[in-house]
């Protein structure tokens, strides 16, 4: 592509994407400097300001409205404590949100997403006894 001199831009949103790219830069680094990756814990969100968070899932729509919509009835599958936890689909999803203290002063929650088990092998972190991605909201 350089040497064609041509220029690709790419959609490269946050899910899926940036976090991917944000995942193994610090997997990778990790790796570099002789560590050996346990655990693996990524939440990611459209975060609106505070005072708009007024939608039921206080999240900020930056894609298909549907499809947040429909991977919170979806089955879930993470590692924790190398055991494979598995919520099954139909909505019991939004009782395992927890809270998410990071920052202070912020009234976050998380719940997983989909099968995060399945990012072991191409993050290359075989080793981890946790591994969940998910998505990070307002309470």
């Amino acid at each position: 592509v350089e040497e064609a001199g041509i220029t690709i831009v790419n959609e490269m949103g946050l899910d899926p994407g940036i976090d991917h790219m944000l995942a193994m830069e610090c997997i990778d680094q990790a790796k570099a400097d002789g560590c050996t990756v346990e655990s693996y814990s990524s939440f990611c969100g459209g975060l609106p300001a505070p005072e708009c968070s007024d939608n039921p899932l206080r999240y900020k729509f930056s894609w298909s409205p549907y499809g947040v919509l429909l991977n919170t009835i979806r089955q879930v599958v993470f590692l924790r404590d190398s055991e494979v936890v598995n919520i099954p689909a139909g909505g019991a999803l939004m009782d395992s949100a927890t809270t998410m203290d990071f920052f202070p002063g912020f009234n976050l929650e998380g719940y997983p997403n989909r099968d995060s088990t399945k990012y072991a092998e191409p993050y290359g972190i075989q080793t981890a006894h946790t591994i969940i991605r998910g998505t990070l909201r307002f309470k």
